[in-house]
């Protein structure tokens, strides 16, 4: 079993479109300090060099501004029709998704793994999935030692 630790849902749901789903997901650049986005890289170098584009960055700032691509996945980890899909990609007669309310949590399980537990179905889906294909995930901020 793989171990990571990922900081936020929308990590969750590319882990989902990449290991689950197969998802092509959207993609578009966006410039590191004012958060513009872009289709293409070209539009964004081309946009970062254009003046009117550059008041919106200080100064100080512009020489280390960057483009980076962000991908978008379906948001598997909270809407549950998302999520519904994710069930459908791996349970089988001899997989089976089962789902349950345990207080004030959520569990889930394929086969008979040993239960994820999320605060929403949709959570406990998808952390029951990744388990499904050895993927153990912790979600919260990285500990200090």
């Amino acid at each position: 079993m793989d171990w990571l630790r990922i900081e936020s849902l929308t990590a969750l749901d590319a882990l989902v479109g990449r290991y689950i789903t197969s998802e092509t997901p959207a993609v578009h650049w966006e410039d590191s300090v004012a958060h513009m986005t872009f289709d293409t890289v070209e539009e964004g170098l081309e946009a970062l060099r254009e003046p009117y584009f550059q008041q919106f960055i200080p100064v100080e700032m512009r020489a280390e501004t960057v483009l980076h691509e962000v991908q978008i996945f379906s948001p598997y980890s909270s809407d549950l029709g998302a999520a519904w899909r994710v069930v459908e990609a791996l349970a089988t007669p001899r997989l089976p998704f089962r789902i349950w309310r345990d207080r004030v949590s959520w569990c889930g399980a394929f086969g008979e793994l040993v239960p994820s537990i999320g605060s929403t179905p949709p959570l406990a889906i998808c952390l029951a999935a990744l388990r499904a294909k050895g993927l153990e995930v912790l979600l919260g901020p990285p500990v200090l030692g």
